[in-house]
Order: C-alpha cells, then sequence, then structure tokens
C-alpha cells in the first residue's frame, strides 16, 4: 500500500531529527576513469558481514549518484577526528578536495588513497536503488583496512562535527 508523502512542515522536522542523530563520518569516493569523484556522508552502514555489504546514498543529481554505476569500485574511508578538512572539502568538492596536504596519495594500483583514516572499505557497487531523491546503493566489499586503534572518529551532529570523548559504561550510568 503506498502512503502519501509527508507535509511539507514535517520535511522540515524530519531534516532536524536526523541532525539530532550523531553519525560517523566517511569519505565515498568512486574511481572513476576520469578522476575519482568523492563526497563526505553520515549515511554509510553495515548491511552484512557474510558477505560483507554496505550501503550508502548520495543526492540523485549529485555527480557522485551519476557514478555510481553497476561494478563501479568505490572506497569508503570511516575519518578520524584529525581529518575534519577532508570532510570539510569533499562535502562541496572544489579543485583541491585531493590535495596531498589533505593526506591523498597515489595508491598502489595508481589511484588516490586517503591516509590516515580510522579504516577503509573498498569494493564493488552491486546494486543501486531509487529512494525518492536520492539513489541507495549498496557495496560489496572485498577489502578492509583497519588504521590506528586509538584513532578517534570524527562524528557529525547538529550540523557540527564532533570528536568522541570517553566511552559511556555501566557503571558511570547509576
Amino acid at each position: 500500500m503506498h502512503r502519501p508523502a509527508i507535509a511539507p512542515a514535517q520535511v522540515e522536522l524530519f531534516k532536524h531529527a536526523f541532525r539530532r542523530h550523531a553519525a560517523g563520518v566517511c569519505v565515498v569516493v568512486v574511481h572513476d576513469d576520469a578522476g575519482p569523484v568523492g563526497a563526505t556522508m553520515t549515511s554509510v552502514a553495515s548491511v552484512s558481514a557474510d558477505p560483507a555489504v554496505v550501503s550508502f546514498s548520495a543526492a540523485s543529481s549529485s555527480r557522485l549518484a551519476l557514478a555510481l554505476a553497476d561494478g563501479a569500485e568505490v572506497s569508503v574511508y570511516v575519518l578520524s577526528a584529525a581529518q575534519r578538512p577532508v570532510a570539510t572539502a569533499l562535502a562541496k568538492p572544489g579543485p583541491d578536495a585531493y590535495a596531498a596536504d589533505l593526506g591523498w596519495v597515489a595508491g598502489p594500483d595508481g589511484r588516490l588513497a586517503l591516509t590516515g583514516a580510522a579504516s577503509q572499505l573498498h569494493g564493488r557497487v552491486v546494486t543501486r536503488v531509487p529512494a525518492g531523491a536520492s539513489v541507495l546503493a549498496l557495496m560489496e566489499v572485498d577489502e578492509v583496512v583497519v588504521g590506528d586503534p586509538d584513532v578517534r572518529p570524527l562524528v557529525h551532529h547538529d550540523r557540527d562535527y564532533w570528536e568522541l570523548a570517553q566511552p559511556v559504561t555501566a557503571s558511570r550510568l547509576r
């Protein structure tokens, strides 16, 4: 049964609700023959461990969504707190979004790779699904690289970037 879209006033409340949702910050990069096409996002999620599959979404009109062909090579970088400049540069990509001073280097295969990330996932797009004004992509992961365990992740909450301070443990909840 098809349900109608939410009322326009509810759209703003929907956006506000998700601004309150703290989420890890990732950079998703499609390795296109013409060069990298990437974006900063918080929509990356684990879908399956066996096989390893992640999902993410991109605005349908974005360069990233247009590059997300089935079989496209993709890298997902989970950013560390120190990589806020990378997140900012790829939030609205410009000519310096892949600058060496942000940690981009030529990888062993000649494609750009990001150093210093908390973790990296590499693989291929296996499915794309239209979802409103976005495209939901599923990526099958074929390589995982975990960075320094002491690196803290970059988190996005309420239109700003944050660094985690310390874990909340059961003894601190009492």
